[in-house]
This record gives C-alpha cells, sequence and structure tokens, in this order.
C-alpha cells in the first residue's frame, strides 16, 4: 500500500511569491518516490496541504510555537490570562497584527531558545531570533498557518491528539534530520558554485543512504527522484529543504520508532512550546 507524505521550507517574507517550497512523495514498499517540487509560496501552503489526497504526514521547517518565558512576558503585557494550550497561543496569533507581536519581541529584547531548540544535536535558533536569519516573521506566520488547518483534517504535534483519519503535521530542522543521517548539514545554503556541489552531495547521499550508510540506515526508505526534479532541488537550498522535510515524513511514517516521543522528556513546556521531531535513535543504534 502506497500513501502519500509532503515536507515544506516556509519563508515569512511579505514579498509573494517567496521561498516556500512544498515537496510531495509516495512512500510504498519500494521506498519513497518524489512525484512533485514547487515553491506556491507561504500564502498558498495551506491551501496546497489541503487538497493533498488522503495526506499521511506533513513536515514542516518553522518553530510551531514560542519560548515559555516570552509567553508569560506576553501575558503580563497584554494583560490576559496564562496560556494553559497551544490552541491558544495560535489564536492570539491570529488576531495579533504582525507590527504587534514585532514590538513585543523587540521590547522583550532577548532570544530564549525553547527546551527542545536545546536538546537538538545541531544547535536550533531561537524562535525570537533576529538576525542572520530572522526567524521572528517565519514563526509568525506560521503558528497562523497551523491554526488555519482543520482539526478533522490535520492533528498538529505533540499539541493536538492524532484523531484517526487526521494527517500528523510535524516540526523538524533539516540541518538536525542530515546530521542523523550521516550526510553534511552545512555550506549549502547560498547561491555559489561550492553551495551548489555541496547541494548535490547531500542529495546524492539521500540517493545513496542505504547502501552507503551502513546497517543503522537500512530501515530508512530508498529514495528515488527524476533527473528533472533532482536539477530543481540542487539549485535552491529552499527546495532541498523541503526535500529533507519530505523525507522526515516519510521516516516518521515508516519508522516511528526511531523518533522520541516528546511525553517522555519529562518536561511538560513541550505541550505549549512544541517539539522538533527527528530520528534521533538512528545515532544511538
Amino acid at each position: 500500500m502506497s500513501v502519500l507524505v509532503a515536507g515544506a521550507d516556509f519563508s515569512g517574507a511579505a514579498k509573494i511569491p517567496n521561498d516556500t517550497w512544498l515537496v510531495t512523495g509516495t512512500l510504498g514498499s519500494l521506498g519513497l518516490e518524489i512525484n512533485s517540487v514547487k515553491n506556491p509560496g507561504s500564502h498558498a501552503l495551506t491551501s496546497e496541504l489541503k487538497t493533498l489526497p488522503e495526506l499521511k504526514c506533513a513536515a514542516l521547517d518553522f518553530p510551531f510555537s514560542l519560548p515559555t518565558e516570552f509567553l508569560r512576558f506576553t501575558e503580563r503585557k497584554l494583560e490576559i490570562p496564562e496560556y494553559q494550550q497551544w490552541q491558544q497561543v495560535a489564536e492570539q496569533l491570529v488576531f495579533m497584527s504582525w507590527e504587534q507581536f514585532e514590538a513585543l519581541v523587540l521590547e522583550y529584547d532577548i532570544e530564549p531558545k525553547r527546551f527542545t531548540d536545546k536538546k537538538t544535536a545541531r544547535a536550533a535558533q531561537s524562535p525570537l531570533h533576529r538576525v542572520n536569519p530572522s526567524m521572528i516573521q517565519m514563526t509568525y506566520h506560521g503558528i497562523r498557518l497551523l491554526a488555519m488547518l482543520d482539526p478533522a483534517k490535520f492533528c498538529v504535534l505533540p499539541f493536538q491528539d492524532r484523531n484517526p483519519g487526521a494527517t500528523p503535521v510535524i516540526e523538524v530542522y533539516p540541518r538536525e534530520i542530515l546530521y542523523l543521517l550521516g550526510l553534511p548539514d552545512r555550506g549549502y545554503k547560498g547561491k555559489e558554485a561550492k553551495n551548489h556541489e555541496q547541494r548535490r552531495e547531500i542529495v546524492d547521499g539521500l540517493l545513496n543512504l542505504r547502501e552507503s550508510g551502513g546497517q543503522p540506515y537500512q530501515v530508512c526508505p530508498r529514495l528515488t527522484l527524476d533527473k528533472s526534479l533532482k536539477g530543481a532541488i540542487v539549485a535552491n537550498d529552499h527546495a532541498l529543504d523541503a526535500l529533507i522535510a519530505c523525507y522526515a515524513a516519510a521516516l516518521f511514517v515508516a519508522s516511528a520508532e526511531l523518533f522520541p516521543d516528546p511525553l517522555d522528556a519529562d518536561n511538560l513546556n513541550v505541550l505549549l512550546e512544541g517539539w522538533i521531531f527527528a530520528p534521533s535513535k538512528l545515532r544511538s543504534h
């Protein structure tokens, strides 16, 4: 039986279209075959996800929530009750303008990391990181996107229950995925020839992961990618991040046991701050 999976690299840039890339693939007994590589822009990503038939998992590359310390600051500034669940945070951002959110971030003037950001092997940036790269626009617009997903059709993990028939939506960090797969995780961002060659090396590494990666990677789906789609991915670092996210979604469906359960982290903040899903147990084999 084959199932559909998707991965997206999200941009918070105001210009339309922006570099929000979506990669979809079919996961079956022979592995993961990539079907589509496109750049719909952030404004169209929600509608694109909604049109995918019987989507089994969507992995998205942006922070799904905010650090607890900043949320407590926001509560005091807005004089609102304490956030008890993520849905309240998401709804607050839906009704908050970008200018108001940015003003809160600038006034807070600290860039704390979430619990999950500190747990990654490849240090993740704070969702409030402001320069090189700026994370705050991506975080603001990304959370608003999640709030617009129909909870009858999508379940945003780990905040929402996994309802039968609903598509799990998980937060991923491409550098962490590459590291856990034993592939280069630096030097592929940019437009220089050396960046282009690094992207080609990463894609080739994914295509040959089971052959060259050794025993731990035999559980990973075999990747199939035609020449034209490979060219589009090698040409753009955002497209590559979307491919990595799509591969993570396939791995989550095929071998969920490789992904630590956020509730095993013994930190209840993950139910408010979110969790970066990664096959960490590949490195413990």
